[in-house]
């Protein structure tokens, strides 16, 4: 049985983290480019790339909410990733787009280590990096919320320049 996904529906799994899995048998290499395309399509558009823990609740999702719209970041600005999609933003533009990673301190972004309160870029990820405390952390520790609204900050600059 084949589902027939438009690409709103794509994208949605996608930021979700959900696979959508075709068998190879029935699938040419043409479609299988146009399923690439389809599924980092909110890549493609929006200005905010976020990358998350995966295992985020409702109440990191409000704080998350919060963070973006107090510097006027809309939902439809935004797409969400985990680390395990970060391969998939090589092969985007990097002009206007900014990946916020909310991952805690000294992650390793592609081929390079990074840390809070910088504006990274590496070899494969070309895009303006911003690394801040996770949600999680956030939460439980809000005390370090003023250095994540620096953080903000710095990655929204980097859109200006």
């Amino acid at each position: 049985m084949a589902l027939n996904l438009t690409s709103s529906q794509l994208s949605s799994l996608n930021e979700m983290g959900i696979a959508v899995w075709e068998l190879r048998s029935n699938v040419s290499a043409p479609e299988i480019a146009i399923a690439v395309e389809q599924a980092s399509e909110q890549l493609l558009r929006c200005t905010w790339i976020v990358m998350v823990e995966k295992d985020h609740h409702e109440q990191a999702q409000r704080l998350l909410h919060a963070m973006l719209s107090s510097i006027g970041v809309s939902p439809e600005q935004v797409s969400l990733i985990s680390s395990e999609q970060l391969s998939q933003l090589q092969y985007i533009e990097p002009q206007k787009k900014v990946l916020l990673v909310l991952d805690g301190e000294g992650v390793q972004i592609g081929d390079k280590a990074v840390s809070r309160g910088e504006i990274h870029q590496t070899q494969t990820i070309q895009i303006n990096t911003v690394v801040s405390f996770s949600l999680n952390e956030l939460l439980s520790q809000p005390e370090k919320k003023s250095m994540a609204w620096q953080d903000l900050q710095l990655a929204q600059s980097t859109l200006s320049q």
